[in-house]
């Protein structure tokens, strides 16, 4: 017996289930709020029928990882804007109380506050002054001059991550767009294998009756009528599992664009073979250039080499202006009793810590070939993909010419079978096998035309050719 073939068509469903939960995530509706159901289809009677469209553009507006993209996206471009902190001046507001009964700072507090007096030079107050308070209030600012290079080399890199960012978010729209696609497939998917199931069971049922009326009359042993059942009970279950699947199906559709509802989802028009045809390789290579995460990763690199500049601007010497006012007094914290000003220019270079800087110098320079490295094996890993999907959408489109002859040929054998059992120049056995073999036709057909319209959304996807909004 061959009716177990149609089950094992059910891993495609399983597979693309599989990477429609690792890839998507929905975002849950507010406490106690309804999530519409025409976000993704028309509801008739008990059974949502959903659309492509609206399926991905629920995708689109309701996944989490792909908010989460976004947030961390906006987070690049806000790290890309605070890199101008190392061009912009620096200013520092203080306010200190400071009490002591040291010699020194007595003194100098009493500088600071501009009440020094002839008596404060006697010996015996300047060793022992007791205990004396002093108040500042400090308005300082700091303007870098040159920092080697830090701050440029930094601020580039700052751009190219923040760009790098925007095209990974670019792709994670793809990649939903995409998920979208799978996700309404599959559904078509189970959904004709669920008529092809119940075009079998129909048949099987007529093979029943025959077997029975024959049997009634002498015609046919008790084995074929006992064959007949035991062939209809597997197709009864392998239709359970089929419906099951519609079910998976369809719960994977609400997951991906955050619909909850208890009601059966169903597609607007049944599955339907692509009429498009498949572009030459080279057309579907031509874009990869393109292609958002291959951006990505050159936007990456360039933030890497650039990070070597800050890395070796850590080792040049540094130059920075200084201007502080600073307001004295004796017993109110912002008192102003005295004032003092202060402007400097400050080179500083950091000689001793030349291994540190250097081993910092040596690990951005590795870190930006691991980049190019990285970027060298995505553009040809792209590439890989490119072809694989071209190559698997050209072999789907041939097996769904070879399965449509073949589903012709089945079922004019089983018509032929089907009459010759009935006068009794076959076996039940053989109108079986017949049959089994008519129903894994039409299954083979069913996904080679399910596989051929992915096919051509992986090629797209593959080649940077599936903008986000678009089949």
């Amino acid at each position: 017996m061959k009716h177990d073939l149609l089950l094992s068509r059910g891993a495609p469903l399983l597979a693309w289930g599989a990477l429609a939960l690792l890839l998507t995530a929905a975002r849950p509706a507010a406490a106690g709020e309804d999530t519409p159901l025409d976000r993704i289809g028309t509801l008739r009677g008990d059974t949502l029928y959903v659309s492509l469209e609206k399926i991905e553009a629920a995708a689109l507006a309701h996944n989490e990882m792909l908010a989460a993209s976004g947030a961390m996206t906006d987070a690049a471009r806000a790290e890309a804007l605070g890199a101008w902190r190392g061009f912009l001046p620096q200013a520092q507001l203080g306010a200190f109380r400071i009490r002591s009964d040291d010699p020194l700072y007595s003194f100098g507090f009493k500088l600071n506050q501009r009440i020094v007096t002839m008596a404060d030079f006697d010996p015996a107050r300047l060793n022992d002054p007791g205990v004396a308070e002093n108040n500042v209030m400090q308005v300082k600012i700091l303007q870098p001059v040159f920092n080697g290079g830090m701050s440029l080399s930094g601020k580039l890199a700052a751009n190219a991550a923040a760009r790098a960012a925007g095209y990974q978010q670019a792709r994670a729209a793809e990649t939903v767009a995409f998920q979208a696609i799978q996700a309404y497939d599959g559904l078509a998917l189970a959904q004709a294998y669920e008529r092809v199931m119940l075009a079998a069971i129909t048949s099987a049922e007529g093979h029943l009756r025959q077997a029975r009326a024959l049997h009634a009359a002498e015609m046919a042993t008790e084995a074929d009528l006992l064959q007949a059942r035991v062939y209809l009970s597997g197709l009864q279950q392998q239709l359970i599992q089929v419906r099951n699947m519609v079910a998976v199906a369809g719960e994977n559709i609400k997951l991906l664009t955050a619909v909850r509802s208890p009601l059966p989802l169903a597609v607007a028009e049944p599955l339907q073979e692509d009429t498009r045809e498949l572009p030459a390789v080279e057309t579907a290579l031509a874009g990869l250039d393109g292609r958002s995460d291959l951006l990505a990763h050159r936007e990456k690199a360039e933030a890497a080499g650039k990070m070597v500049g800050v890395a070796r601007g850590s080792m040049l010497p540094h130059l920075n202006l200084s201007a502080e006012k600073n307001y004295y007094s004796q017993d109110k914290l912002f008192g102003d009793d005295a004032r003092s000003w202060t402007v400097g220019i400050y080179a500083t270079w950091n000689v001793f810590g030349g291994l540190g800087n250097l081993g910092a110098l040596k690990k951005a320079r590795a870190e930006q070939r691991a980049a190019r490295y990285m970027l060298d094996f995505q553009e040809r890993q792209a590439r890989v993909e490119a072809t694989e999907a071209w190559l698997g959408a050209r072999a789907a489109r041939e097996k769904v010419t070879v399965a449509r002859g073949a589903v012709e040929a089945a079922r004019e054998s089983l018509r032929i079978v089907s009459n010759q059992y009935r006068e009794g120049l076959a076996s039940m056995v053989d109108l079986l096998d017949v049959q089994a073999a008519a129903t894994s036709a039409e299954g083979n057909l069913v996904q080679a035309v399910h596989d051929y319209d992915v096919g051509l959304a992986r090629l797209a996807y593959a080649s940077g050719e599936l903008p986000a909004g678009q089949k």
